[in-house]
């Protein structure tokens, strides 16, 4: 894997991601990997885990990142999962630049990714959306790259 150079360093991110089938966990992992070797320093968590935290807790941990990363999967639904719509009914991050990443199946046309894009209209996010075909691959690396220079142009 190739380090995109300076990629948001002497910064912190937290990523926080919701999986279905294990293809963005997986693309969580990549982004995690591409950050910490461009010196970011990376809290990578399960949405599940972060919303089963205290308030308190979360906050502190949101605190202390300038940006969240948020992933998630769209499925046959073309809804966000319910731990995708409990984030955003319960924390605004009001302090942090949010971008967000998603995996689908472009069979669905226009609803691709559309959880990604939910989440970023809900949060603001001046960002492009990192949209990835399933499970992420080699053929992504170079899109994963181009998405993370994006998202550190601030």
């Amino acid at each position: 894997m190739r380090m995109v150079p300076k990629l948001m360093a002497d910064r912190s991110a937290l990523i926080l991601y919701e999986s279905l089938s294990g293809n963005t966990a997986q693309l969580a992992m990549i982004i995690r990997e591409f950050l910490e070797e461009g010196g970011t320093v990376i809290e990578r968590m399960p949405l599940r885990s972060f919303l089963h935290l205290s308030f308190a807790d979360a906050e502190e941990i949101t605190q202390k990142t300038q940006k969240i990363l948020i992933g998630t999967y769209t499925d046959n639904t073309h809804l966000p999962p319910e731990p995708i719509e409990e984030l955003m009914e319960t924390y605004s991050f009001p302090d942090q630049h949010i971008a967000a990443f998603g995996t689908g199946d472009t069979q669905w046309g226009d609803t691709y990714c559309l959880a990604a894009h939910t989440v970023a209209r809900h949060y603001n996010s001046p960002y492009p959306v990192l949209e990835i075909e399933q499970m992420p691959s080699s053929s992504d690396q170079e899109k994963i790259e181009q998405w993370l220079e994006a998202i550190d142009n601030d």
